[in-house]
């Protein structure tokens, strides 16, 4: 993916690696079950695996097996949430991301998608970026829609949640590179 981890600066937010410092952020955040209702996992479930799971995160950049960006808070670069790809095959990868609760509703979410898509497209080469959610997960459904991701299928009892073991229905979604056009 490259040597060193790339930091980009938009209107509201910044896009980082995680840090060491980040933990309690990162903590403080997925400790919200609006954050973490739709995903497969309730978040660290302490602070201590809060740097556990940053460390975990940027090995992984390392290994070439995750990209995943702290987003930042453009005034106190405090952790907002993380935007990442991951599960690169070929020239495909998946995008996830989470926000803070107290974030919502900003258009924070739309530049972070943004920015991490043009990295997959204009500088990873990627020629297919997809995403699976969450069926009930309409905002995040309404942001993919944003920039043309195309529905592609229905997939039942797809996704098992890591801490409850519920099974629940997911779409999946994927934006090509040609089809991509930077907001």
């Amino acid at each position: 993916m490259g040597n060193s981890f790339p930091t980009i600066q938009t209107e509201h937010m910044r896009l980082r690696q995680l840090k060491h410092e980040d933990a309690p952020a990162l903590y403080n955040y997925y400790s919200n079950e609006n954050v973490y209702c739709y995903l497969d996992w309730n978040g660290p479930e302490s602070l201590e695996k809060s740097y556990e799971v940053i460390k975990i995160w940027n090995e992984g950049y390392e290994k070439g097996w995750i990209i995943r960006f702290a987003i930042a808070d453009n005034i106190t670069d405090e952790v907002i949430g993380t935007i990442f790809l991951s599960n690169f095959e070929g020239k495909r990868a998946e995008i996830g991301y989470e926000l803070s609760e107290s974030y919502w509703h900003r258009g924070i979410m739309t530049e972070a998608v943004n920015e991490v898509l043009s990295i997959g497209f204009n500088q990873l080469g990627l020629v297919r970026i997809q995403a699976t959610v969450a069926a009930e997960n309409i905002a995040s459904r309404t942001l993919l829609a944003k920039f043309n991701f195309k529905e592609e299928g229905f997939l039942r009892q797809y996704e098992c949640h890591s801490v409850t073991g519920e099974c629940r229905d997911m779409f999946i979604y994927s934006l090509l590179n040609s089809e991509f056009s930077k907001r």
